[in-house]
């Protein structure tokens, strides 16, 4: 019997009629996806526009893009040159590091490769990171740049000289400059680039020292220093941005703050020359570590806690940790250094010619030798970085018997 209709139409058709036709059918499909996804597009750019978001996405993007850079570049691997000469700063930032020295700055990706070169000529130049980017301003001038790891932001002019600047997660900016109207101006700028808050500060709240903003960007930590009948004074603020008022949590005679930094949005550390002090999300401190009056040779602070070299000079050197309570997990001695480094299972002496590390319960693990002297130490997601003039190192332990782990040089 012979078929009819359109199953026998079919049949008839070449195979090559029929791919013709399935080919078709996907470039109407895909052109109709296109249109869709483009549309999407649209309404999404339009929704961002109207909410007032159109920065914080670009600061995003920026951020992403740099992110897919940094992990699709080759292993360069180390030592790199900088480039900066003699280093005055240096700060992690996501997946990569900033150096400052006395010839520029310069960002080194974690795995050896270079994004970013910069060349101002600040007379006193400084550096405030947040979590990929940084702010890169001139102390005593009146401009400062913001900038990605890879490229700039924007750069701002202020009518007053630069104290100090301080730069959010998520792209706030405070910064600190003199006031002729009273003493100093603290203006805080929000991720759109636009005026949040001023506040005057007068000659009895101080002059900023320490600024850290909080994970989440909502509130501004602020170590102000001032002086009352030949004593200096240090006052901590703590300023909501959304509140806009600025609540003094403490008032230390005789203090210098070294560091500030947030180890949770409601959890605040503050380290002075003279001891550390925990402060909760209602202000009240939670705990509090005196140093015995011995001079602060260095200072490192992380989420999970801190590290604190104590004393000067050859003779008695000590290393104090403290997990985030500030409960001592290790006090006691350690070879003469020039500065400390700690990370989540260990931490660090930067000696005149080696890098040490112990665990985080006093216990020699390593040295390194180097063949320069170094000039500053950095840690971040991609390991440990040591700096030297115009090098920058990676740090990683040397190939030894277990057995000779446990074993300190002489302090």
């Amino acid at each position: 019997m012979r078929k009819t209709g359109r199953k026998a139409r079919m049949e008839e058709m070449s195979a090559g009629r029929i791919e013709y036709l399935e080919a078709a059918r996907r470039r109407v499909n895909n052109r109709r996806l296109r249109r869709t996804a483009l549309l999407v597009a649209v309404v999404a750019a339009l929704v961002i526009y109207l909410t007032g978001l159109v920065n914080t996405s670009v600061m995003v993007l920026e951020d992403l893009a740099d992110s897919v850079r940094i992990a699709l570049m080759p292993e360069q691997g180390f030592p790199q040159q900088t480039g900066v000469g003699n280093v005055y700063q240096a700060e992690s930032l996501g997946g990569s590091f900033v150096v400052l020295g006395e010839d520029g700055c310069a960002v080194l990706a974690d795995s050896g490769g270079r994004l970013n070169t910069i060349s101002t000529g600040y007379a006193r130049p400084a550096i405030a990171a947040g979590k990929n980017g940084f702010v890169l301003y001139n102390r005593s001038g009146s401009e400062l740049r913001v900038e990605s790891r890879t490229r700039e932001m924007y750069t701002r002019q202020t009518e007053g000289s630069i104290f100090l600047c301080a730069l959010s997660n998520g792209g706030e900016l405070a910064v600190a400059t003199d006031d002729v109207r009273k003493f100093a101006l603290l203006t805080v700028y929000d991720s759109h680039r636009e005026e949040l808050l001023a506040w005057s500060l007068t000659t009895a709240e101080g002059v900023p020292m320490r600024m850290d903003f909080s994970p989440d960007g909502t509130q501004l930590a602020i170590a102000a220093v001032t002086a009352q009948e030949g004593q200096i004074i240090s006052n901590l603020y703590l300023l909501n941005l959304r509140a806009g008022e600025p609540q003094l949590l403490a008032s230390e005679p005789g203090s210098t703050p070294l560091d500030l930094q947030w180890m949770s949005n409601d959890r605040l550390l503050a380290v002075y020359d003279t001891h550390a002090a925990l402060f909760g999300s209602s202000g009240a401190v939670q705990a509090r570590r005196e140093f015995g009056g011995a001079a602060v040779a260095g200072v490192s602070v992380g989420q999970g806690g801190a590290a604190v070299l104590l004393g000067s000079g050859q003779l008695s050197t000590t290393a104090l940790v403290l997990d985030a309570g500030l409960n001592t997990r290790y006090e006691g001695p350690v070879p003469s250094a020039n500065d400390i480094v700690w990370t989540a299972d260990a931490f660090y002496l930067l000696c005149d010619s080696s890098v040490e590390c112990f665990s985080l319960e006093g216990a020699y693990q390593w040295s390194m030798p180097l063949d320069a002297r170094p000039q500053a130490m950095v840690a971040g997601k991609g390991g440990l970085f040591v700096l030297t003039e115009n090098m920058a190192r990676r740090v990683t332990p040397p190939a030894q018997d277990q057995e000779q782990a446990g074993s300190p040089p002489a302090a």
